[in-house]
């Protein structure tokens, strides 16, 4: 888990704070499906939404997160119904066979 929290901080560093130029769409890189809206709305209050989109983890591993991101960098838990769609969301279009990996 320490590793995830490294690699997120160098994303972070990486890609900055949300407000990226030149962005697609409403959700930036996000795909826009059913729950980005919420996804996008959480993700970018902290970070860009590209650290999200450059992902690709399992259902499991995309809890992990949440739960690493309230325990170890003082997010506020995501109450219901937004938890479980943006879970949906992440492990639907944001899985380990990456179908939405940004190819900028």
């Amino acid at each position: 888990m320490l590793k995830r929290g490294i690699a997120f901080l160098f994303l972070f560093l990486a890609f900055g704070s949300p407000a990226a130029v030149g962005e697609e769409s409403e959700y930036g890189v996000l795909v826009d499906k059913p729950g980005a809206e919420e996804t996008y709305i959480y993700c970018a209050a902290c970070h860009s939404e590209k650290i999200v989109a450059q992902q690709g983890l399992t259902r499991k591993d995309w809890e992990e997160v949440l739960v690493w991101m309230v325990e170890e960098q003082e997010m506020e838990p995501i109450e219901e119904p937004d938890y479980s769609i943006i879970l949906d969301y992440l492990a639907k279009h944001y899985n380990v066979d990456r179908p939405n990996f940004p190819n900028k």
